[in-house]
């Protein structure tokens, strides 16, 4: 008979057990009873999952997953678990939990009563490029004059037409973040600047904000969005389990 391992949420802290209803992933056919196991205050969400089971980030997977983070949110900070995680058994987890007690207390402690919002900010243009190229004289000229002759560009003038424009795009972003994040020092206790996805991606950064900022974040957006110009799209979202700010090296002891 195959193990049934325990699929991990998340860390809380608890001085007593949880019960949040089948809402996890399938396991045996149908959604799993979602409990805590619990080492004195300190408990990890887990559910009932087959230890060799093959976890594939599919949407039928990863939705549960989010929605019991979601749940357990509303009365508990977490600290969340990066999608697929399973032990072998529930003693596992618990040997875990003692093993790291106190370095998940600690982080347990900096994300206290706080919650993650994210922030990005886009080129509203058609064509990123032409955009650059239309504010930058340096560019300008040198397009034109590559491109503005009989004869046509080489391959290193192409190359590096390419390398002024990515530099310029570099350099924009960092600065228009730089400005942004300067903006909500007074209302986020740390942030983290995330990798932009495209082009026209302009910033990607997430805040960890107490609870009870939330909506003085949400006012900064919307003052902050009003000072640039209109080819600049804002959109915010959370609240979130701080993804982003956990910080925690689970160790398992030795067998």
């Amino acid at each position: 008979m195959p193990a049934t391992g325990r699929y991990l949420y998340g860390l809380i802290r608890s001085a007593e057990d949880w019960d949040f209803g089948c809402i996890g992933l399938e396991h045996d056919g149908k959604p799993s009873r979602v409990y805590t196991a619990r080492v004195a205050s300190v408990a990890a969400v887990v559910s009932e999952h087959g230890a060799r089971e093959k976890l594939l980030p599919l949407r039928k997977n990863l939705e549960p997953h989010n929605r019991v983070i979601r749940k357990v949110m509303e009365s508990a900070t977490i600290v969340p678990m990066s999608f697929g995680h399973v032990a072998k058994c529930e003693d596992e987890v618990l040997k875990a939990l003692r093993c790291n007690r106190d370095s998940i207390r600690a982080e347990l402690d900096r994300v206290d009563g706080k919650v993650e919002m994210t922030l990005k900010v886009k080129w509203d243009v058609d064509n990123i490029f032409e955009y650059f190229v239309a504010a930058d004289q340096e560019l300008t000229a040198f397009r034109d004059q590559i491109f503005g002759r009989s004869q046509a560009p080489s391959h290193a003038e192409k190359i590096e037409l390419g390398r002024m424009f990515e530099e310029r795009l570099g350099k924009e972003r960092d600065e228009q973040t730089e400005r942004v994040v300067e903006a909500f020092l007074s209302c986020c206790s740390e942030f983290k600047v995330n990798p932009v996805k495209n082009d026209k991606g302009v910033m990607d950064v997430a805040f960890l904000v107490e609870r009870g900022r939330q909506k003085a974040f949400e006012e900064r957006v919307y003052e902050v969005a009003g000072t640039f110009p209109t080819q600049y799209l804002f959109d915010f979202s959370g609240p979130w389990a701080p993804f982003n700010f956990v910080d925690l090296d689970i160790q398992l002891p030795a067998a």
